[in-house]
């Protein structure tokens, strides 16, 4: 029996406090006001850190450009805009690459640039500007001028552009081509357009800047033999000056079964060099590879970075330096878009066929 007074045995569980359902509530309208609370505060914290407006702070850009490096710029200006930066302003000046003394003349435009115009950032449509714009920013304690470059021929640690790809270790970043991918594909295109070149024409010392060209120069020099092909390299003496008359003189000499190709290598003394090439590829009936910011002279084809692309993408990383990141905690970029530029008409005129692959491929047909 249960003891006396105990209340009687029950199987139903013990009665509890009734149940709210406003709880739940509560707590779901907290967590939605905590991750709006949270959100502005996220808001807040990003935007005070960067530009409240790109239109409310003027930049000024310099630029010394090459005549090839033109649709690398546009491409630049035309992408800044579409960011919304319609308040910067451009000190642009063309320089030669051709003439002897070109760095030299580089870094007087520079300093202008920078003592007299007082540019915000320096960008660079070659490496061999972003070079000089180094010593110079260094040379006048202006460090904090941020240097962005696109590289065409060069390796930019190799050149020490940047310590890293990862990090330049100084005020400069940009944006690079793989040289050795360059070369490597342009064989096999030239291959592809007659399986049996042996010979690759190349003017070499003499009608080079070597600032400019030599690294590009090596670099075929190296690869033609692993592919069985021999350079045949033209050179000369004479002065700079002279340079278009000892061109003539030489190509005059060249007949056709002597090089199966001509590849032109930037940097050069006489200035439209790549066009006096291709009138030398058309009389021989042989291949002209050219980079792809030659193309309005001459060539058949061309395999690079996309020089506009190459713009565009370095006008993102003017932005983030703008919006307060520095240049060396921006790793170097390879070109985002390497294409395959034909040129359909000059094919044509000079009796080359292109193969189906190429056809294929190519991002850009010209007539």
């Amino acid at each position: 029996m249960p003891p006396q007074g105990a209340p009687p045995a029950t199987s139903d569980p013990m009665p509890t406090a009734p149940q709210s359902s406003l709880g739940p509530v509560l707590l779901g309208v907290g967590g939605i006001l905590l991750l709006l609370v949270a959100g502005i505060f996220l808001y807040w914290f990003t935007f005070s850190a960067t530009p409240q407006s790109i239109e409310s702070q003027p930049k000024k850009i310099g630029i010394a450009y090459f005549r090839q490096g033109v649709s690398s710029m546009e491409g630049m200006k035309s992408e800044l805009a579409r960011l919304g930066y319609s308040n910067v302003s451009y000190v642009a000046k063309e320089v030669s690459a051709s003439s002897p003394t070109a760095l030299e003349d580089i870094a007087t435009v520079m300093r202008d640039m920078i003592t007299k115009d007082g540019v915000d950032l320096i960008w660079s449509d070659h490496e061999h500007q972003a070079k000089v714009a180094l010593e110079v920013t260094k040379e006048l304690g202006r460090e904090d001028i941020p240097v962005v470059f696109i590289i065409r021929f060069h390796d930019p640690v190799e050149y020490s552009l940047v310590q890293s790809f990862q990090s330049s270790g100084n005020n400069a970043t940009g944006v690079a081509a793989n040289l050795t991918e360059s070369v490597q594909r342009t064989i096999s295109f030239i291959r592809d357009i007659n399986p049996d070149t042996k010979k690759i024409g190349i003017f070499g010392t003499g009608f080079q800047v070597p600032a400019v060209a030599s690294r590009y120069f090596e670099e075929w020099k190296r690869q033609s033999p692993e592919f069985g092909l021999d350079i045949v390299e033209y050179t000369t003496n004479v002065p700079p000056p002279q340079a278009e008359a000892e061109f003539n003189r030489i190509a005059a000499t060249i007949k056709p079964g002597d090089i199966d190709a001509i590849v032109h290598i930037p940097g050069h003394f006489y200035e439209t060099q790549e066009s006096a090439e291709y009138e030398l590829t058309k009389k021989l009936g042989v291949i002209h590879a050219v980079p792809y910011e030659d193309m309005p002279g001459g060539g058949h084809f061309a395999y690079a970075t996309n020089f506009e692309a190459a713009g565009e993408q370095s006008a993102r990383i003017v932005d983030r330096i703008f919006r307060g990141t520095k240049p060396s905690d921006i790793p170097v970029e390879y070109g985002e878009r390497v294409s395959l530029t034909l040129h359909m008409g000059r094919a044509k005129e000079s009796n080359i066929t292109f193969s189906d692959s190429m056809l294929f491929i190519a991002h850009e047909k010209r007539e």
